[in-house]
């Protein structure tokens, strides 16, 4: 996360701190109203005021309605302790990609992918568009193959396709917890081959979809595309169930 750059708030938020640690503004003064920052800075009123929110919460200003915004220390407060709470919730994150279920994995990804295509659909880029062409002239000699980098990278980039961060980061973190997961790789290796479907038509699908801008119809392929994944997993899981049955069984 950390190679993610600063969003803008966060760089005015930092400005400002700097200028209370080297005392322009002490404990005790007042920031300048938000017009005047917004004016310094060349920015909206909206920026500035998540700065500010961002300040207050690590405890250096206290904004006080008709007073204005005060400065109260001089070194933002539980920083170590803020910073241990987000290691932990994000290893909690990662144990819980790694122990779901992959029918569960699978849910979450056909309703948040299927989000992801419809906003793309409305901020793509003719470049990024390229980009996945590119990709698709790489996928199509692995066509139907069990597993393969480029279908990672194909979904990865319609999450930065939205123009959205989190919602990037948030495809990546499934991505990455279908990886690690043990119970997904276990299942993934029984899938018989018969019943891997054209992963490559069906991201043709989605692509022609948001060629046309088409948010409905990328919904659509997109749930088709996951939905055969679900179909081929199921397949599986079937065959596993019946390699277990007693010789004699019925069917």
């Amino acid at each position: 996360m950390s190679s993610h750059s600063p969003r803008l708030y966060q760089d005015i938020g930092e400005k400002l701190k700097t200028l209370i640690r080297n005392g322009t503004f002490k404990v005790g003064d007042k920031l300048p109203p938000e017009r005047v920052i917004c004016v310094d800075y060349g920015i909206s009123r909206t920026v500035v005021r998540e700065a500010i929110i961002m300040l207050e919460l690590q405890g250096m200003v206290s904004v006080k309605k008709g007073s204005g915004i005060h400065v109260i220390s001089e070194v933002p407060i539980n920083e170590s302790s803020g910073d241990c709470r987000t290691e932990q919730a994000l290893r909690r994150l990662i144990s819980e990609m790694q122990e779901a279920g992959p029918f569960e994995m699978l849910e979450a990804r056909q309703h948040v992918e299927c989000l992801t295509v419809e906003l793309a659909a409305s901020k793509i880029t003719e470049e990024q568009l390229a980009q996945l062409a590119e990709i698709q002239q790489r996928a199509v000699s692995e066509d139907r193959a069990r597993d393969s980098n480029w279908d990672k990278e194909f979904h990865l980039l319609l999450g930065k396709a939205t123009g959205n961060s989190v919602i990037a980061l948030l495809v990546e973190l499934m991505w990455d917890g279908r990886a690690k997961n043990p119970l997904w790789n276990s299942l993934h290796k029984h899938i018989d081959e018969k019943d891997l479907n054209s992963w490559c038509k069906e991201h043709q699908d989605i692509m022609d979809a948001l060629a046309s801008r088409d948010s409905r119809r990328a919904q659509h392929a997109m749930w088709a595309h996951i939905e055969s994944t679900k179909n081929a997993l199921y397949s599986a899981s079937s065959a596993m169930d019946e390699q277990d049955e007693p010789v004699g069984t019925a069917a």
